[in-house]
C-alpha cells in the first residue's frame, strides 16, 4: 500500500480544483469561471486498492499586500509546501511566462519534487498557438528550480475538465509515493473538512456565480446552525459583506437575488447530502473585514504571518 500527500499549486484558474474534483469524482472544491475562488487549503482524499493519496488544493498564487485576505491566501499556499511528498504545478496554456515566474518564486521553497503539469491539453489541436511558449518555459522552470535545489520531474499534459490523462497521472503518482498506511482511516472519506465547511463553500460558489465581478470577493459565509436531526435538514447561514451598499446588492430588489442564490446553493447541497434541505440565508455587514486582521479572525481567516495556521476551522 502506498500513501502520501501531494500539493496542488499554480496561478489562479489553472484547474487545480477541477483536477481534484475529477480525481475524487465529487465536487469537494468549488469551481467557478472567476479567478481566486479558492481561499483555503482543502484536502481531498483518494483511497483505493493501491493506497491513499491526500491532495491539498490551494489558492491561486498571486502578489498580495501585507495583511488582509490575499496575504492569508498566499500563506495557505506556502503552508501546503511544508512537507508534501510531491508538488503538482499546474500550468494553463492561456498564461504567460512572466505571470508564471511568480509561481517559481514560491516553488523555490519546496523541499519535495515538483511535477509540472500542462492542463487543458484538449485545446492543442484547436488552438496550437496557445502552447508555443510552454516548452521553453518548462526548461526555464527546470533551470530555476534545480538551481534552488528543487528536483523537477518531466512535464506531462492533461485535461482536468475532460479527464484526459488524469487516470494515467494518478497511477504514476501512486508509483512515486512511499509505502505506508493510510493517513486517514475511513476509506470512504473524501475530505478532512466538515460538512459545514463544504456547505458554506457551496453557498460562496453561488455568490461568485450569481453576483457581479467584484462583489463576491468581499463576501464570506458562516454557518449559524446545522440541524441534521431535522427533516429536511435545516441550515442557516450568514453572508458577510464589507459595506451597506453591498448588502442591498446581495439581497436584490424584493429579495430576488438572495432567493436565486439560495435556490442554486440548496440544489447542490441536497445533491451532496443525498436528502432534502431547508436553507435560510441572511446578509450582514462587517465593515472592511477583508483587510482587518481582527475581523478576519472572527470569520476564521486567522493566521500568524509565518505560514502556520493558528485558528480552528470556521463555519
Amino acid at each position: 500500500m502506498k500513501s502520501g500527500v501531494i500539493a496542488l499549486v499554480g496561478r489562479p484558474n489553472t484547474g487545480k480544483s477541477t483536477f481534484l474534483n475529477a480525481v475524487l469524482g465529487e465536487s469537494i472544491s468549488i469551481v467557478t469561471p472567476k479567478a481566486q475562488t479558492t481561499r483555503d487549503q482543502i484536502r481531498g482524499i483518494l483511497s483505493d486498492e493501491r493506497g491513499q493519496i491526500v491532495f491539498v488544493d490551494t489558492p491561486g498564487i498571486h502578489r498580495a499586500r501585507e495583511g488582509g485576505i490575499n496575504a492569508f491566501m498566499m500563506q495557505e499556499v506556502k503552508r501546503a509546501l511544508e512537507g508534501p511528498d510531491l508538488v503538482l504545478y499546474l500550468v494553463d496554456p492561456f498564461s504567460k511566462p512572466e505571470a508564471e515566474r511568480l509561481v517559481l518564486e514560491v516553488l523555490r521553497l519546496s523541499e519535495a519534487p515538483v511535477l509540472p503539469v500542462l492542463n487543458k491539453c484538449d485545446l492543442t489541436k484547436r488552438e496550437p498557438e496557445r502552447f508555443e511558449w510552454v516548452a521553453t518555459y518548462f526548461e526555464e522552470c527546470r533551470t530555476v528550480l534545480t538551481g534552488a535545489g528543487v528536483e523537477v520531474l518531466s512535464p506531462i499534459q492533461i485535461s482536468a475538465e475532460k479527464k484526459t490523462g488524469v487516470p494515467e497521472l494518478v497511477t504514476g503518482l501512486f508509483d512515486r509515493l512511499p509505502d505506508g498506511p493510510p493517513l486517514y482511516e475511513d476509506p470512504d472519506a473524501l475530505t478532512d473538512r466538515s460538512s459545514r465547511f463544504v456547505v458554506a463553500e457551496m453557498i460562496r460558489k453561488q455568490l461568485f456565480m450569481k453576483l457581479g465581478d467584484e462583489l463576491p470577493y468581499s463576501c464570506a459565509v458562516e454557518i449559524e446552525s446545522y440541524r441534521e436531526d431535522f427533516k429536511p435538514v435545516a441550515i442557516a447561514a450568514l453572508i458577510y459583506v464589507e459595506r451597506e451598499s453591498q448588502k442591498g446588492m446581495v439581497i436584490g430588489a424584493g429579495g430576488k437575488k438572495i432567493k436565486e442564490i439560495g435556490t442554486a446553493a440548496r440544489k447542490e447541497i441536497e445533491e451532496l447530502l443525498g436528502e432534502r434541505v431547508f436553507l435560510e440565508l441572511r446578509v450582514k455587514v462587517l465593515e472592511g473585514w477583508t483587510s482587518e486582521s481582527r475581523k478576519m479572525k472572527q470569520l476564521g481567516y486567522e493566521f500568524d504571518g509565518k505560514g502556520t495556521r493558528a485558528g480552528k476551522e470556521r463555519r
